[in-house]
């Protein structure tokens, strides 16, 4: 007979669970980029969709190097894409405003035991 050592259900993951895991982990990769939180932050923070002109003026790293965080940042569902002529306008997800959200909160209140 195998005894746990502790008092933790004896249930393995349901395929629900993983997918679910598979979601969060593809969104905290998407998150863990200083840059790509910034460039988050900086188009939550305008009430209009930004182009990637807007995002490189500010940033130190270059056009493509933003356009790929962009890429990243959007395949995660944290910023939809709008094409105007041959620019492409961002603009934060409901997703990506609570992500950020949640996250700032974490800053401010450290998890503790």
């Amino acid at each position: 007979m195998n005894r746990s050592c502790c008092a933790i259900e004896d249930t393995p993951l349901t395929p629900g669970d993983v997918e679910r895991l598979e979601r969060l982990a593809e969104l905290a990769r998407a998150l863990c980029d200083p840059t790509r939180l910034a460039i988050l932050e900086m188009i939550a923070a305008n009430p209009e969709p930004l182009c990637v002109c807007h995002l490189t003026d500010r940033l130190p790293v270059s056009q493509p190097t933003v356009s790929h965080h962009l890429r990243i940042l959007r395949e995660a569902g944290l910023v939809v894409a709008q094409r105007r002529g041959t620019w492409a306008y961002y603009e934060a997800t409901d997703l990506g405003r609570a992500a950020l959200h949640a996250l700032s909160h974490l800053v401010l209140e450290p998890v503790t035991r």
